[in-house]
């Protein structure tokens, strides 16, 4: 097929293109859509068809479930069970935003089994961006979305990944400007007390807590004897890895700028700004995640992109250096740690 490119900002004809949109949804077609953490590929989420097509052209593995994006509360009234007191304090904190979250499902709800896998929960989450609020708005469609990229990949934070991945396996792309935060939603399994954290994103730990209580959630990981079937996407499968092998250097800059002195062109090193004195005669290729460490949210932002830059350089092997775990790298780190994962 071929993708059809659509600019909705620069159109004169807005209202043609969500009527246009609208239809495409109705006709299980896949769009990518830009959202504020990554860019989504979206269809409708009552529809097996369109659905099964979204893993088809991603890769994914079924099991592996998606979220659904929405525009209004209203529109989740015979889908899920939003009555806990802990959910509607974080939906009046949280969203619109980059927060999803799991509930438990309504009986006879319309959502297709496969954006489940099956499950009996849903997540789902109220973007931010304008341009998908406006799509959802307009359209009025349920939207599954998970990133718009080969699964496994590094998700896509700007159009010209989507168009790489995904050209001539999707029928639409939303052309929009760069995804404002980088990496994907914080999302949160609200069916269980404590809550917990399956996937860390913007949203933190301690951004929760503040709203809910010390001790009102726990990550994954710090809950013993949980099941290995996927409730949330992030959670199984290797993600986020480039096509070089990411190796995490434990030790010191200095030895490390020794060993990549011996190294050439296929290699490459992911450092910061304030480091360029040291680096600038290296003969690989050095990308700076940011201008210094303490620069979190400009960290999260261009980790894809700069792992997407190394793929079109065809390097055979990437370093970077340990980041210190703190409140604010946790999501970043979860990215990393997935990339460099083999499984």
């Amino acid at each position: 097929m071929e993708t059809e490119i659509i600019n909705i900002s620069k159109s004169n004809y807005k209202e043609e293109i969500y009527n246009k949109l609208k239809m495409y949804y109705k006709n299980n077609k896949l769009v990518a859509i830009p959202t504020e953490t990554v860019y989504g590929l979206s269809a409708d989420a009552e529809s097996d068809e369109a659905v099964e097509k979204i893993y088809i052209a991603k890769g994914r593995p079924s099991d592996n479930p998606l979220i659904v994006h929405f525009y209004k509360m209203e529109q989740l009234d015979d889908i899920v069970d939003c009555s806990d007191k802990r959910v509607e304090k974080l939906i009046e904190n949280f969203w619109p935003g980059p927060m999803t979250l799991i509930l438990n499902l309504k009986n006879n709800n319309k959502i297709s089994k496969k954006v489940t896998a099956g499950l009996n929960t849903l997540a789902i989450r109220m973007p931010s961006n304008k341009t998908a609020r406006e799509i959802l708005r307009k359209t009025k469609v349920l939207l599954a979305a998970p990133s718009a990229n080969t699964s496994g990949k590094p998700s896509p934070t700007k159009f010209e990944h989507v168009y790489h991945d995904l050209n001539r396996k999707i029928d639409v792309i939303i052309e929009d400007k760069p995804s404002d935060i980088g990496l994907e939603s914080t999302v949160i399994d609200c069916t269980r007390k404590p809550l917990v954290i399956a996937r860390p994103g913007e949203i933190t730990k301690e951004d929760i807590e503040n709203v809910l209580g010390i001790g009102s959630v726990k990550y994954n990981d710090e809950v013993i004897g949980e099941t290995k079937v996927p409730i949330a996407p992030g959670m199984k499968y290797r993600h986020y890895s480039p096509e070089a092998e990411l190796i995490l250097y434990n030790d010191s800059f200095e030895n490390l700028v020794d060993l990549l002195n011996k190294k050439n062109k296929k290699t490459g090193f992911i450092t910061y700004k304030n480091k360029e004195l040291f680096v600038e005669n290296l003969n690989v290729s050095v990308k700076y995640l940011a201008d210094n460490e303490k620069d979190i949210e400009q960290s999260n932002k261009n980790l894809y992109n700069i792992l997407r830059e190394f793929d079109n350089e065809k390097v055979e092997e990437i370093y970077i250096l340990p980041i210190e775990k703190t409140k604010e790298t946790v999501a970043l780190l979860n990215r990393l740690n997935k990339a460099i994962s083999k499984n």
